[in-house]
């Protein structure tokens, strides 16, 4: 590997990299990224991904501790036959230290900010972005109580059905934006973002009646990886 290094303009610089990389079994490491793959998949699935890593309700923990299992085994399967390519996973769980009150809330936030971006992509007409945030948000809905639950549900439905009739009208058939928008429903967009609004102002009790997210389980530190042991391959 080299490196160069050359003056652009005055303060700044332009670096090239050079790199040469060798990989002794292409068919082999390949198939060792799709073991990567299904591994952390196998954990990731019984968890919600959210800003904070992976997250699930201690009720969950033993599908946790299967899912490790079976990975581990997975890789281990693997690794008995490769050649060139050896595969690690680190999975370390561990609870959420702070208070119950701060868990709930950087959770409350999170939805809130889900539930925003979801108006924002029905604005700007971006189905991608309607149907991300959505995807975001019903991962979380486990981790709320039931009121809040059934709130983020419906304003999920009412999103992605807007994404589907933007498709439909506005980038399929050319419809006039301004009439589409006029078109879409967005009561459970906005019960949802009442029932998170101000959340960061409220009091702790207010909070806890909101998230019920005592128990809450942090699965940290997920770390899978495929090397080869002659060439470095990543």
């Amino acid at each position: 590997m080299s490196r160069i290094a050359a003056p652009a303009t005055k303060g700044a610089t332009i670096e090239k990299w050079n790199t040469t990389k060798i990989v002794e079994d292409p068919a082999e490491h390949e198939r060792a990224g799709k073991v990567i793959g299904k591994a952390r998949g196998l954990i990731s699935s019984v968890c919600a991904r959210t800003a904070f890593g992976l997250l699930c309700p201690e009720e969950r923990e033993a599908e946790v501790d299967a899912a490790i299992v079976e990975a581990r085994k997975l890789v281990a399967e693997y690794n008995a036959s490769a050649t060139f390519t050896h595969c690690r996973i680190y999975a370390l769980k561990g609870r959420i230290a702070n208070t119950e009150e701060e868990s709930a809330r950087a959770i409350g936030e999170e939805v809130a900010t889900l539930i925003a971006a979801m108006n924002a992509g029905i604005d700007k007409l971006n189905p991608e972005a309607i149907r991300d945030a959505a995807a975001k948000a019903k991962q979380l809905q486990e981790m709320l109580g039931p009121d809040q639950a059934d709130a983020v549900k419906g304003a999920i439905e009412q999103a992605r059905k807007a994404a589907r009739a933007i498709t439909k009208r506005v980038i399929n058939e050319g419809e006039a934006a301004a009439i589409v928008l006029k078109d879409l429903a967005r009561g459970s967009l906005e019960k949802a973002r009442i029932a998170f609004l101000d959340f960061e102002e409220q009091s702790p009790a207010v909070v806890e009646a909101v998230l019920p997210a005592v128990n809450v389980q942090r699965l940290a530190g997920l770390d899978l990886e495929a090397n080869d042991d002659v060439k470095a391959v990543q």
